[in-house]
């Protein structure tokens, strides 16, 4: 989708943090501030105000960015950061070795090349993202599901225009659940990080299945994903981290946090606790 700024809100909150939202209507990532948090729509005399998108995924960031800014309001990634947190061949250097190994083409190898570089199974991807997590497009076995799904990604509306990522196949730690036509759903936890500090962290696949990490889990998830997040150094991430079957923890992907869904997070929570980070940062500057 593509907002113009007249569709968004700018308001903050708790006096503290400056939010730009336009609702999406989905109840994993919209958030009622207005009945939950004090918030407030006026400036104040600002002539210009930081603040975190929260309007979803949009299709031209960089043009929505520079109108917002000529409305005097800075989205707190700037498009370069945008494009850092959401594009794996501009991720993915910064967190080689944290993550299955990836390769990245304009136009897609054959079938046998792709095969020989990661093995079978494979998995598929957009560089910024898969399409809606669809299996048959993601978990490539042999070489005629490949050819299969390279020519779906010719015709698919969210992948045709983004290049092509291979990448080791990860066996990770199955969780049940009846995920349909889905990526099965794996024992996964999504992170989100203000300037580096931890402010939620809930089961990836909440909607699916209801599964817990132990007091021991938790420990290492969260400082592999801490890792991830002091190595991409932006303002607001998500890092998704995953447990391999041998019980190894990687990093499945990193996002703009502007974009991403609360999962099993508790998103009163998460907001609460930024609030309370962003006052000590400005108090201590």
């Amino acid at each position: 989708m593509q907002h113009t700024a007249n569709d968004i809100d700018v308001f903050q909150i708790e006096r503290s943090l400056w939010i730009a939202e336009a609702k999406i209507n989905m109840s994993v990532y919209d958030f009622p501030f207005s009945q939950l948090m004090d918030c407030r729509h006026g400036r104040f005399g600002l002539d210009e105000v930081t603040a975190i998108a929260r309007f979803g995924a949009v299709t031209d960031y960089d043009s929505l960015y520079l109108e917002l800014l000529e409305e005097g309001v800075r989205l707190v990634h700037s498009p370069e950061q945008h494009r850092l947190c959401s594009e794996l061949p501009l991720w993915y250097p910064l967190l080689e070795g944290l993550t299955p190994e990836s390769w990245w083409f304009d136009k897609p190898p054959d079938a046998k090349t792709a095969g020989e570089l990661a093995g079978w199974p494979l998995f598929l991807k957009g560089s910024r993202q898969t399409s809606r997590h669809k299996a048959s497009l993601s978990i490539i076995h042999n070489e005629d599901e490949y050819d299969a799904a390279i020519a779906s990604y010719a015709t698919d509306h969210m992948l045709h225009w983004q290049q092509i990522v291979i990448r080791r196949f990860a066996r990770l730690r199955k969780v049940p659940a009846d995920m349909g036509q889905r990526i099965p759903a794996s024992f996964e936890f999504r992170t989100f990080w203000w300037h580096g500090e931890l402010v939620g962290a809930g089961p990836y696949f909440a909607e699916y299945a209801r599964y817990e990490w132990s007091e021991e889990e938790k420990v290492s998830a969260l400082q592999l994903a801490e890792e991830a997040a002091r190595r991409i150094a932006l303002p607001f991430l998500v890092v998704d981290v995953a447990q391999q079957a041998d019980g190894q923890w990687i990093v499945i992907e990193v996002n703009d946090a502007q974009e991403s869904g609360f999962t099993g997070i508790l998103a009163l929570s998460l907001w609460q606790r930024m609030v309370e980070l962003e006052r000590a940062r400005v108090s201590e500057a």
